[in-house]
């Protein structure tokens, strides 16, 4: 039988700290996205100013294809379940290396 405390009502007060956390994450990455995308914005008004013009096209092109080419595989690790057990292969590793180590390899 399990000892698990749990605060009178029915809530369990581990799950109450990792939903504040995980909306701590989530909060944190939507904010970090809203000031790339400005950043990005900013950058590309500068580069369409007189001042600027020419001034960084070719990094800021590579840059751009760059983060599509990690988008894309981003995507596809998602589509193709690669983030799914993720847990899995550490353990096939280590019975694999204990597997070596009984046969002496």
């Amino acid at each position: 039988m399990t000892d698990l405390k749990v605060i009178p009502g029915g809530h369990d007060p581990d799950r109450r700290v990792r939903l504040v956390f995980i909306w701590s994450l989530l909060i944190g990455i939507v904010l970090s996205g809203v000031a790339f995308a400005l950043k990005i914005t900013e950058f590309i008004y500068t580069m369409s100013s007189e001042e600027a013009k020419g001034f960084a096209d070719v990094p800021v092109t590579v840059y751009f294809f760059i983060a599509a080419g990690w988008l894309c595989l981003l995507v596809w690790c998602f589509l193709t379940g690669k983030f799914k057990d993720m847990e899995r292969e550490k353990y096939d590793l280590i019975e694999l290396e204990e597997r070596y180590e009984r046969e002496g390899i």
